[in-house]
C-alpha cells in the first residue's frame, strides 16, 4: 500500500499525482474500456490531517470554485429523479440519502374482502402469504422513500453513542451494481469519534481517478463530514462537550491516472510540482 500523509487536501492531491508518475511512467495499463492508464497497482491511502485548511484544491486543478461547491453539495443531499433518460446513473447523495428499499406491490384481486384484510395484517409483521399475487420493486435512490443512511446509521448512532464503530452507510446495491457497467466509484463512509472529541471520516472507494476525480472527491467527502459533525452536535445535550471535524482518510483499492485522456491535467500537476520541487531545492541552498 502507498501511504501520503499530508496537512490539505490540495497538498495531498498534488503529492499523490508526483507518486503515481514516478511509478508508472512508461508502464501503462489498457482498461476494460479501452482506456489507458498509469496504475501502480496498489492501494493507496491518503490521509489529511486538516481537510479544510488551504489549499483545498490544488491550483492545477481544472475544476472552479463553483463546480467544487455543486459537487459537494451532491454528496449529501437528494437529487430528485426524472426519469426521462436524462438522470445520472448514480449519485452518491442519492445512495447515501435514499439508498434503494425492497417494495412489494400487491393486485387487488383478491378472493373476498376478508382474505384482503388477512393478507393486510399479515403483511404489517413482515410476512408475506405465499399465495399472495405481488411483484417486488425497489424504491429510492432519488425517487424517495429509501434508507437516509447517513441520517440513521451515522448521525443518529453518534449521538446516541459517539463509541460507536457502526457508525457506516454504503453505496454498492448488488441488485443494479453487479452487471452495470458505471457502478459507484465511492463505496463505504465511516465516520468515528475519537477521545479528542474530533470526528473523523475513513472512506473506502473501489476505483479512484486519482487525477481527475480524487480533489473533488476529497473536497466533497470533507463537507460531508462537516454536515455530520453539525447535525451530532445541534442533537448533544447542553452539557455534553461539542465535536469538531478531524482528519479525513480515503483508501483508494484501484488508484490510477488517465494520462492520455487527462493530459492537458496531468502536464498542468507536474509543471507545478517541479516547481514546487525547484523552489524548494532554492531555499535549501
Amino acid at each position: 500500500m502507498i501511504l501520503i500523509r499530508k496537512r490539505s487536501i490540495g497538498q495531498a492531491h498534488e503529492e499523490v499525482i508526483r507518486e503515481i508518475a514516478k511509478r508508472c511512467e512508461g508502464n501503462v495499463r489498457v482498461t476494460e474500456d479501452g482506456e489507458y492508464t498509469w496504475d501502480p497497482e496498489e492501494p493507496i491511502c491518503i490521509h489529511v490531517e486538516e481537510p479544510f485548511s488551504e489549499p483545498m484544491r490544488s491550483g492545477a486543478s481544472l475544476f472552479g470554485e463553483k463546480f467544487s461547491e455543486q459537487y459537494q453539495a451532491s454528496l449529501y443531499t437528494i437529487t430528485p429523479r426524472h426519469n426521462d433518460g436524462t438522470d445520472a446513473v448514480y449519485t452518491y447523495g442519492n445512495r447515501l440519502r435514499d439508498y434503494p428499499r425492497a417494495s412489494i406491490r400487491f393486485s387487488h384481486d383478491a378472493e373476498n374482502k376478508k382474505k384482503r384484510l388477512l393478507e393486510g395484517l399479515f403483511r404489517k409483521i413482515g410476512y408475506v402469504p405465499a399465495e399472495s399475487c405481488g411483484t417486488v420493486e425497489f424504491v429510492g435512490d432519488g425517487n424517495s422513500g429509501g434508507f437516509d443512511q447517513i441520517q440513521e446509521s451515522i448521525i443518529k448512532r453518534l449521538i446516541t453513542n459517539p463509541e460507536s464503530r457502526r457508525a457506516i452507510s454504503i453505496t454498492w446495491f448488488p441488485e443494479r451494481d453487479i452487471n452495470a457497467d458505471e457502478p459507484p466509484c465511492l463505496q463505504i463512509v465511516q465516520a468515528l469519534i475519537d477521545k479528542n472529541k474530533k470526528l473523523n471520516l475513513v472512506c473506502l472507494f473501489r476505483s479512484n481517478d486519482m487525477l481527475s476525480a480524487w480533489g473533488q472527491n476529497a473536497f466533497g467527502l470533507a463537507h460531508l463530514q462537516k454536515y455530520i459533525c453539525d447535525q451530532v452536535n445541534q442533537n448533544r445535550k447542553e452539557d455534553q462537550e461539542k465535536i469538531s471535524s478531524g482528519w479525513l482518510e480515503t483508501i483508494s483499492i484501484s488508484a490510477h491516472m488517465y494520462f492520455h485522456r487527462d493530459q492537458l491535467e496531468l502536464h498542468l500537476f507536474l509543471e507545478k510540482i517541479k516547481t514546487g520541487e525547484l523552489f524548494s531545492s532554492f531555499q535549501r541552498r
